[in-house]
């Protein structure tokens, strides 16, 4: 029973870090889809200033990577958990339940981080400040990356500026007049013709350029558009986020699984372990022959004579006898 015990507890063990296993490489394919993505990607980088947003590229673009070294970790480490699974050996069971427990507390602070405070690391979106950077790097030179990105948004959406399309108004790209043929509204802003292909915004062709950019309503109406693209990001910005955070959840239960299944099949060996001692001992004293322990006591111990002193003592009767002898 004990070691059936013990084998049902390593398959618990290799059937977690089978999971394990899978989990790295849905990670890692995740993560190499994400970085193909250069649109979804583009996008991430209208997230709020932060300490992740300040570099050279997206913020997307590092999480992609992050995901795709963690699916590599797990996948290496749910390998060397069947591979535990497999020893008897408390030195690899102990090592590999350090891993995984620094793996563990790593994702919970980062996931914990994330989820209470987006904002310190730039996972959110403000309108306010959004604006304001659209009004101050929208087609300025060296502001590339973001104008793509607004140009992106505006042609994925059918949105223009942030909350309005009057933002661009008083922008920097329109009172220095850095638009191509001093344009009222980015190209991407109106209704394209070119809009099933990929990479429209990056070629925009409107179906009337010259009512687009008219600046009375009734000549643009139905040639532009005019809602802002704030709500269409929150709504995109919300379903990376909840995937995200729905991945971390099923990657933590996954590697907690995996920590109960290690802490079980360690104490199962070491119940095995001791049995077989119990055993081995037990078979050695049965097949070790006994000596029989004599306990000798000099004062019980048999005279060597036949005859003792009490043969001699005289009775009463004899008494008797030789009284009679001696009268006669």
């Amino acid at each position: 029973m004990k070691a059936l015990s013990l084998t049902g507890s390593k398959a618990l063990l290799a059937f977690c870090n089978f999971l394990l296993l899978a989990c790295g490489c849905t990670l890692v394919t995740g993560g190499l889809l994400v970085l193909f993505d250069s649109g979804r990607i583009l996008l991430s980088r209208l997230l709020s200033p932060g300490p992740l947003t300040a570099m050279p590229h997206p913020l997307l673009y590092y999480l992609a990577l992050g995901v795709t070294a963690l699916g590599l970790l797990l996948a290496g480490v749910g390998i060397l958990g069947c591979w535990a699974s497999c020893l008897h050996s408390y030195l690899m069971l102990t090592a590999y339940f350090l891993i995984i427990m620094v793996i563990l507390v790593g994702e919970c602070a980062i996931y914990a981080i994330s989820w209470a405070w987006p904002h310190c690391l730039g996972l959110d979106l403000d309108a306010e400040e959004l604006t304001k950077t659209l009004q101050r790097s929208y087609g300025v030179p060296g502001q590339e990356q973001f104008t793509a990105a607004i140009d992106l948004a505006q042609s994925t959406f059918n949105c223009c500026g942030i909350v309005t399309a009057n933002e661009y108004d008083t922008s920097l790209w329109r009172l220095q007049a850095l638009g191509p043929n001093k344009l009222a509204v980015p190209l991407t802003c109106c209704v394209l013709e070119n809009i099933d292909q990929a990479k429209a915004y990056l070629n925009p062709n409107p179906l009337n350029s010259t009512l687009c950019q008219a600046l009375e309503p009734m000549r643009h109406e139905g040639l532009r558009h005019k809602k802002g693209c704030m709500d269409s990001l929150e709504q995109w910005y919300k379903e990376q986020y909840i995937i995200f955070l729905a991945a971390g959840l099923v990657i933590v239960l996954v590697e907690f699984s995996v920590l109960l299944s290690t802490i079980l099949a360690f104490t199962k060996i070491c119940k095995h372990k001791q049995a077989e001692k119990d055993s081995t001992k037990q078979i050695s004293e049965s097949n070790t022959p006994k000596i029989p322990q004599v306990s000798e006591n000099i004062y019980q111990r048999r005279s060597p004579f036949p005859y003792s002193n009490d043969t001699y003592t005289t009775t009463s009767s004899f008494r008797q006898n030789y009284k009679l002898m001696d009268k006669a």
